[in-house]
This record gives C-alpha cells, sequence and structure tokens, in this order.
C-alpha cells in the first residue's frame, strides 16, 4: 500500500469534513481505491510543484517504494485545482511568488525529505 505522510496544515475541499477524515485516511492507507477521493501531493520532480492522484491510482506498486507527501484531499477533481488555486494566492500573499512547494515546506520537518522536497 502507499506510504502517505500528511501536511500538518491539510487542505480539504468543502465536500470532505473533519469527520470523514480519519476514515478516508485509513481506506488511503488500506484499500486506496476504495476512498474515492482525489489526493494532491508535492511534486516528486524538480520541475512541477504539485500533483493530483484520483486515489484509485494509488493502488499500484509503484506508489508502494515511492513516499508521497499528501498536500490536501478533495472529493472531484474541480475540487481539487480549487485547492492548488487557494494554495497558490496564500504562496503569493505570503512570498510575492508563485513558490508554493517551498511555501508548503516550510511547515514540514526535516523527516519529510524523502517525499520530494529536498531539493526546496
Amino acid at each position: 500500500m502507499p506510504q502517505l505522510k500528511y501536511h500538518p496544515r491539510l487542505y480539504l475541499s468543502e465536500g470532505i469534513n473533519r469527520e470523514k477524515l480519519e476514515k478516508i485516511k485509513r481506506d488511503l492507507a488500506v484499500r486506496p481505491d476504495k476512498a474515492g477521493v482525489y489526493v494532491l501531493t508535492l511534486a516528486g520532480n524538480e520541475s512541477d510543484q504539485l500533483d493530483i492522484y484520483a486515489s484509485k491510482y494509488l493502488r499500484q506498486k509503484y506508489y508502494n517504494r515511492r513516499p508521497l507527501y499528501v498536500i490536501g484531499l478533495a472529493e472531484d477533481h474541480g475540487a481539487a485545482v480549487g485547492i492548488v488555486e487557494r494554495i497558490a494566492k496564500e504562496t503569493w500573499a505570503a512570498r510575492g511568488d508563485a513558490g508554493m512547494k517551498e511555501y508548503l515546506a516550510a511547515d514540514m520537518g526535516s523527516a519529510d525529505v524523502e517525499c520530494g522536497i529536498k531539493d526546496t
């Protein structure tokens, strides 16, 4: 199953409330195809900032070997894009640039370097 770490300020779309959150996290850890959500993560490459995955794709064995740092959860793709827009606006207000990866990494500990933020 996928190796997931969660951002301390996890972004949630309107369709996901805090009561549903623990169930969704359990589903993502055990049976991601049944979670039925979209997962926003830090990009695993240097040229992108964030990735959006349908949870069903996290069943692939590739994600068992590649840790993902979860930034947000959304009930559908449109809501996931809305979260990216919200993060971009927050980043611009806080930093004056579009460095979302660096903005989000400021809240993370050094233990999260293996999740794609080492070079930020």
